[in-house]
Parts: structure tokens; C-alpha cells; sequence
């Protein structure tokens, strides 16, 4: 009998991750009401953490498309991890983003992954993201009405130590945030990679922050959230949703890529409202 039930319990779990990584896309929304911001109110998509290896990840790519062309954004933020480290053929990076950029301006900055590719092939993607009218976000930044969106490029030893694994990772600081992007001045909606350093990003004066990287903490447990970071540490603190600290806001997407469990990909839908606006 334990036997029948256990075969059992591993059949549904089978069945739900088969369920979760090849066929869903869970679309959820986030309103942010930020006194800072001085604009009309804004819809923004979170696409994050495609990771495109090659031209197999069309399907999943197409579902992703239909979801934001149904959810009628003002603007597209990718923040990074658009293709995994090994990936040589762009087209459908090319195929993804001018269909995105078809719905509304796509602003795009660096991941891990892209930071862990040569310099020549790292270079020929972005010149791909570019061609694509993509907006590329290599510490600089935009200004738009009401708000300046800033896209920063993480250290790479920020998430993997050459020498040492994921030991002796370096933290990004306040000082790397200035080198990297300048002082703050006033409402800046941020492009991070990585969420983990919020405290950086918050004492540096942003009042939106849009991240991804963790995939939702890969599998999501009750109550705990999500299980794991791409660093191997256990119970990320900013795993999937949405966080504050102090006047900073910060939208962590649950990512797109495979594989995961009780943690479907997603697509978040943002938005934005100033203080004059809150009530509506």
C-alpha cells in the first residue's frame, strides 16, 4: 500500500512539472503607488530570465508574446538572462523582441548569462538586441516623462567566483552603484539583474527596482517561498513578488526558464501610479 501511495504521490508530481515547465505561463499583477513619480499612470511588462539556448524554446516564446500583447503595456523591461551563457544562435532572440517591441518600447540590461559569454559573442548579441529596436541599458540611463529608467551591469563576481564557485562572492555597494550609473536624481525606475542587492539599490535612492534571476526560488514550498538561489544558498530573501524597503519598491519576476515546481513561469504586469492617482 505504501508503495501504490508513494508511486502515486510521484506520478502527480511528475505530471505537475511536466504541466508546469512545458505548458503554463501565469500572468500577475503588481500595483505600485510611488509619491515620487509624477507621470501618468504606466503598465509595465517584467519579461525576465528567458534564457534562450537555440531555437527549440519557440513555443514557449510565442505563449510569452500572446500574454503581453494581451496585457496592452506602455513599456517592456527585460532585465537580463535573455539567453543562457552557451547560446550562439540569436535568431530567436531576434524573433522575440521584435515581436515585443510590435507592442511597446523594450528596454533591456545584462544578466549573469550575458556576462558569462565571450566578449565577441556578447557583443554580437547586443548588436542583435539593438537591431531589434530594443533599448540597450548597459549602465545608462533614459529619461522618460516622469521618471528616469536606468539599466545597471552587474559584477559578474557578484554570482560566480572564478576561483572559488559560489564562495566569496563580492557584494555590489553603493560606491559600485555611483561608478557604474552616477548619483541619483529623482524618480528612477532601476534595471537590476539580481535582487540580492537591494540594501545597494535602495541606498542609492531608487524608488523602483524590477529584477529576476532567482527563478522564484525554483521550487516553492508553503509558507517558506521560494527554496533556492541560482548561488546555491537556501531561502532567498527576495524570491518572487514584490518587496519594499524604506521608499524603495522592488518587483522580483519568477522568471521563464526551466526547470522548476509549484512555481510556474511568469509574466508580471506592473503598474504605476504617482500619488495623485492612488485612488483611482
Amino acid at each position: 500500500m505504501i508503495g501504490i501511495i508513494a508511486g502515486a504521490a510521484a506520478g502527480l508530481l511528475a505530471a505537475e512539472f511536466v504541466r508546469e515547465n512545458c505548458c503554463m505561463l501565469a500572468v500577475r499583477q503588481d500595483t505600485i503607488d510611488q509619491p515620487a513619480y509624477t507621470g501618468r499612470p504606466l503598465k509595465l511588462a517584467l519579461v525576465s530570465d528567458t534564457h534562450i539556448i537555440n531555437r527549440r524554446r519557440q513555443r514557449r516564446c510565442q505563449r510569452l508574446l500572446r500574454a503581453v500583447r494581451a496585457a496592452k503595456p506602455d513599456l517592456i523591461l527585460v532585465p537580463g538572462d535573455l539567453v543562457s551563457r552557451t547560446c550562439t544562435d540569436f535568431s530567436l532572440v531576434q524573433q522575440l523582441l521584435t515581436g515585443l517591441c510590435a507592442i511597446a518600447p523594450v528596454y533591456y540590461a545584462p544578466g549573469n548569462h550575458e556576462l558569462d559569454m565571450t566578449e565577441p559573442m556578447r557583443q554580437k548579441l547586443y548588436r542583435t538586441i539593438e537591431a531589434t529596436g530594443t533599448v540597450l541599458l548597459c549602465n545608462r540611463t533614459v529619461q522618460l516623462e516622469g521618471l528616469a529608467l536606468c539599466g545597471v551591469t552587474l559584477k559578474y563576481s557578484m554570482f560566480r567566483n572564478q576561483n572559488r564557485g559560489f564562495s566569496g562572492l563580492s557584494k555590489y555597494t553603493p560606491d559600485d552603484m555611483e561608478q557604474a550609473v552616477g548619483v541619483h536624481r529623482g524618480m528612477t525606475l532601476l534595471l537590476a539583474h539580481s535582487p540580492l542587492a537591494l540594501d545597494t539599490y535602495a541606498a542609492w535612492g531608487a524608488e523602483l527596482v524590477v529584477s529576476g534571476h532567482v527563478h522564484g526560488g525554483m521550487i516553492r514550498l508553503p509558507v517558506v517561498g521560494g527554496l533556492l538561489s541560482p548561488e546555491r544558498k537556501l531561502f532567498p530573501a527576495y524570491s518572487r513578488g514584490h518587496y519594499r524597503q524604506g521608499h524603495t519598491d522592488l518587483i522580483v519576476s519568477g522568471g521563464i526558464a526551466k526547470p522548476r515546481l509549484f512555481n510556474p513561469p511568469e509574466l508580471r504586469i506592473i503598474t504605476l501610479r504617482g500619488k495623485d492617482d492612488s485612488s483611482l
